[in-house]
């Protein structure tokens, strides 16, 4: 009798099993929403709130059986890892010799944990699976938009955790900077979703201006760039002529507005960092450029010095005369890890247009090509102005666009045809 109860009231496996999957699906989306946060992690060392998700997804996908073995393709994934692989060799042996070889462990090991980890725990997954994890991104990047807007123009914040003295926002994040860019990569993923149906337009019209004025919030020079070239690329890749046409007209329009009887509405930080550089060409305008360039001359001429050994990780600033590390992710790798770790930088993001080229090849996978390809020339250009990039903030919108081309490539191969739930795409 109690045999009979205890089947009858007992849970499928499936269903356990199904509901396993869904706590591992959220976990993942949790881990990625507080991607941006990283201001939620530990004193002692580099480990944030995500990081903690991440590794919890991570035991979870291993129970689950969900972690896949090529995560970007034989070949991508195997160039990926080689890739990586440099990176950290370089940084490491370089770091033997240098006088703390304990950083030779602990920055490979960000690296291996943003850029391996991480797409080992986001990969893998059907399309639509993959899109939903895009939006929990790209909420979290809008909501931290409105947060910038309500701080500044509301609460009159300065010289805080989330703005600066000048009155710069520097978001979750607590760099300006790295705040601007990290909401310029939301949005070709934010377009994409939107290209594909699975976002209405109307928040796309609600979103891109809140993000392009929390980009201005920051005051940042590069972050503006990185936006008006994720835009003008994705949409010459996806758009008809007509609608570019249309978009160019309106952002023109718009820009001579502002510029004119609109530029009292501007954000202060952003009329004296941004606009005055831009209206007069004068670079010095444009907050600390001297200075970094001044960094990049003093790299430039170490690099010889440093071509096969490299100073050790984190060593840069020690032996700068300036005492900084400089803003140039190729440099700084070069003089750190010598010629192995930076070519195995530009090895491994390289390796990810593999799917981006296998998605624009199929039908209805443009959208998916232009977002992955934006995304990682953007990235590409955009740390020549950053240091070391293995918080997880950077890496996130890098994976997760190369896989969404991905996903696509092996939802069109398993049904041998273009996915119902995409309309017909026009090249």
């Amino acid at each position: 009798m109690i045999s009979a109860v205890e089947s009858r009231f007992a849970v499928p496996a499936k269903s356990k099993r199904e509901v396993w999957q869904r706590i591992e699906f959220l976990t993942v989306g949790a881990a990625i929403f507080f991607s941006p946060v990283n201001v939620l992690r530990l004193n002692q060392f580099y480990f944030t709130l995500s990081d903690a998700l991440f590794s919890l997804a991570l035991i979870l996908g291993l129970i689950n059986g969900r972690i896949p073995l090529r995560p970007l393709g034989r070949v991508s994934t195997v160039v990926w890892l080689s890739g990586l692989c440099c990176i950290a060799f370089g940084l490491l042996i370089s770091s033997l010799v240098s006088p703390d070889p304990i950083r030779g462990l602990v920055v490979p090991g960000q690296y291996i944990f943003a850029y391996f980890i991480v797409l080992l725990i986001i990969a893998g997954r059907p399309v639509e699976e993959t899109i939903k994890l895009a939006k929990f991104y790209i909420l979290s990047v809008f909501l931290m938009c409105v947060h910038a807007v309500y701080l500044i123009h509301w609460d009159g914040q300065k010289n805080t955790t989330f703005v600066s003295g000048s009155g710069r926002f520097t978001g979750f994040v607590e760099r300006e900077n790295e705040c601007a860019a990290l909401i310029a990569l939301a949005v070709p993923i934010l377009l994409l979703v939107a290209t594909t149906g699975k976002l209405r337009k109307i928040y796309v019209l609600i979103a891109v201006p809140v993000m392009g004025y929390g980009i201005m919030l920051t005051g940042s020079n590069s972050g503006l760039a990185c936006l008006a070239y994720g835009l003008m690329v994705f949409l010459l890749i996806t758009a008809n002529w007509k609608r570019l046409l249309a978009v160019g007209g309106v952002a023109l329009a718009a820009a001579a507005v502002m510029l004119d009887a609109g530029r009292e509405y501007l954000p202060a930080i952003f009329q004296k960092r941004v606009l005055g550089a831009l209206e007069t060409g004068d670079l010095s305008q444009a907050g600390t450029f001297d200075h970094r360039l001044e960094l990049i001359h003093e790299a430039m001429g170490l690099v010889e010095s440093n071509f096969w050994v490299g100073l050790g990780a984190d060593q840069y600033m020690v032996v700068s005369y300036i005492g900084r590390p400089v803003h140039n992710v190729y440099l700084l790798m070069w003089n750190e890890g010598g010629i192995v770790a930076v070519s195995g930088f530009l090895i491994m993001l390289l390796a990810g247009l593999g799917p981006i080229v296998r998605a624009f090849k199929l039908p209805g996978g443009l959208p998916f090509a232009a977002c992955g390809f934006v995304c990682v020339s953007m990235f590409l250009l955009a740390v020549n102005a950053f240091t070391h990039v293995y918080g997880r903030f950077w890496s996130v919108p890098i994976i997760l666009s190369i896989t969404l081309a991905q996903a696509y490539c092996r939802s069109w191969h398993s049904q041998f045809s273009q996915p119902h739930f995409f309309g017909p795409e026009r090249r």
